[in-house]
């Protein structure tokens, strides 16, 4: 399938990297949905993109957007699951609270809009799932013990849905380092910003997954 034939959506809206996403597929799929978990007004149309309320934590509300989606647009092709979050400064036995953020933010995020996105991708027999990773959890990171282990654990679910899955249904994961956004920037001034990963970056990666027959791969940026 052609990349101008998708409908695609983007979880996380309201993020840096989530938003320059939909403003690079908007002008390359057939249609873009970006989810937010709260908005301040009703669904807002644009062209070919969308803005809508969606708790990922909430498997009712996913399946609400999935159905409007449905109804509105039609099929989904590919699901980016790009809502999450990064703590940092506690060692393994503080910061009790962080692990249940990072695990719910991170990895349940993913988990719970999989669950909900597959059964349709498998009734359609096509379908690209995205999830996001971070070289982090894999080169292991002091004090992120929260965040490495929810990314790790994002990992395994994208290679578990791979061998699980296939016969047109993918399913990879993006592993950036430091992303080049606002926030990280005013959080480490003095840091080489040279070897930061930008958001289109990530965004081109994203296209030539989507549209390639590729399966099961984490892919360090």
């Amino acid at each position: 399938m052609k990349l101008n034939e998708m409908n695609v959506v983007i979880t996380g809206a309201n993020g840096t990297v989530a938003s320059e996403l939909i403003s690079f597929f908007t002008n390359r799929a057939a249609f873009v949905v970006g989810t937010v978990r709260q908005l301040s007004e009703n669904v807002e149309n644009e062209n070919n993109s969308a803005i809508i309320e969606m708790d990922p934590l909430e498997h009712y509300s996913i399946g609400s957007a999935i159905g409007w989606i449905n109804d509105e647009v039609g099929n989904i092709h590919a699901w980016l699951n790009i809502v999450g979050g990064f703590t940092m400064g506690n060692h393994v036995e503080e910061g009790h609270d962080d692990w249940n953020y990072m695990y719910n933010t991170n990895f349940m995020t993913a988990l719970n809009c999989c669950q909900q996105i597959l059964p349709k991708m498998k009734q359609n027999g096509w379908g690209r799932i995205v999830n996001m990773g971070a070289q982090a959890a894999v080169k292991g990171m002091p004090l992120t013990g929260p965040y490495c282990t929810s990314k790790t654990a994002v990992h395994m679910l994208t290679k578990t849905i791979a061998l699980e899955n296939g016969n047109g249904i993918t399913c990879n994961a993006i592993l950036p380092g430091i992303i080049d956004t606002p926030a990280n920037r005013n959080q480490m001034p003095d840091a080489d910003h040279s070897n930061w990963v930008s958001p289109k970056q990530i965004a081109i990666k994203i296209e030539s997954l989507l549209i390639s027959d590729e399966n099961g791969s984490l892919i360090n940026l």
